[in-house]
């Protein structure tokens, strides 16, 4: 939610309106043969450093002057600083002097008071009381959604599996150990093409050596299959996946594999290319039908960057299985585009 965009419409609801000023955020309403005049301050960003609050004042008082000769009208004025927490104990004893200064805290949805400052401004305490509880409420409503948004059946459902697997073999024996995890059922050159176990195509899939790599791989899932699922549905989001997975194996055993056939490798990893595969499709399918909305909902840029410094990172860090990520990749734009060229 944009903060300062509500405080407009809030503002706006009210009868004020903005006004144009160097240096500061400025609301002006004209009634009873004066101009009421609301400035937010809004709170710094990081490496910022705030003006001390003495200029501040010189500043809007200069300001007040200026509107006062235009209009031919007293100015009465309030100004509310905004916070993400509390102000420090160094900005409450500079604001302490100026009576006209009320602080927000944006975090909790808070209106700060402090003694010295003036305890109303035309009745503007309950309604902006009111109005910090509003967004206060929508930011927790937005945050549930998007929590349950990120948490799709199906995605959800995969990334148990693999933090199932990992707990039981973590319990089973070292899952760092590349000889406990051929046992278990990882790649492995002789075990797939010379005895024909090709179950490992799959559960390859599923096993990950050590914590990191099981972390890092499902904190990129959750964030990236949670999308496509929605956009696709759940069945094909299914196919998509244990399809590019798969894939992904027979890459990494042609190419990886065939070259080396001692390695051991497992990780959902070329099924999460997959994934990224298939939100580049749609993104390009839009693109072509010149539709905007996934566009701007995943990102035509953001997208290739997070493709292309994998991929980068794959090339040029050892033990990586970029074979594999490959494969996921395509076989996920090539399934998404099978599944979905008509939707």
């Amino acid at each position: 939610m944009d903060f300062i965009k509500e405080l407009q419409h809030f503002f706006s609801s009210l009868g004020f309106r903005r006004i144009q000023v160097e240096g500061g955020l400025l609301w002006m309403e004209e009634a009873e043969g004066r101009l009421r005049l609301i400035e937010v301050i809004p709170e710094l960003l990081p490496g910022q450093t705030r003006v001390p609050v003495s200029r501040q004042e010189e500043r809007i008082l200069h300001l007040e002057n200026q509107l006062m000769i235009r209009f031919g009208e007293k100015t009465d004025r309030l100004t509310l600083m905004l916070f993400r927490g509390m102000p420090d104990e160094k900005t409450v004893e500079e604001i302490a002097p100026y009576p006209n200064i009320w602080c927000i805290d944006k975090s909790s949805g808070r209106l700060l008071i402090y003694e010295n400052q003036r305890a109303d401004f035309y009745g503007m305490k309950e309604q902006l009381e009111n109005f910090l509880s509003a967004c206060r409420e929508e930011e927790l409503s937005a945050s549930r959604r998007e929590l349950r948004r990120m948490f799709r059946p199906v995605n959800t459902v995969l990334v148990a599996a693999n933090v199932l697997v990992f707990i039981v073999l973590s319990m089973m024996g070292n899952v760092l150990d590349a000889e406990f995890m051929a046992q278990h059922g990882a790649m492995v050159w002789d075990a797939v093409v010379e005895r024909g176990e090709f179950y490992r195509l799959f559960t390859s899939t599923f096993l990950h050596f050590g914590v990191e790599h099981l972390a890092q791989n499902m904190l990129i899932l959750l964030l990236i299959g949670a999308r496509l699922e929605r956009i696709i549905g759940s069945p094909r989001y299914l196919a998509v996946y244990l399809g590019s997975g798969i894939a992904a194996s027979a890459a990494s055993l042609f190419v990886t594999l065939a070259r080396e056939p001692y390695t051991v490798s497992a990780g959902a990893s070329g099924a999460i290319f997959g994934m990224m595969g298939g939100l580049l499709f749609l993104i390009l399918k839009d693109l072509l039908e010149k539709r905007r909305k996934r566009i701007d909902e995943i990102g035509l840029s953001g997208m290739l960057f997070v493709i292309l410094s994998a991929l980068s990172y794959g090339f040029t860090t050892t033990g990586v299985d970029n074979a594999a990520h490959v494969g996921g990749l395509v076989c996920g734009f090539l399934l998404t585009g099978i599944l979905m060229i008509r939707k």
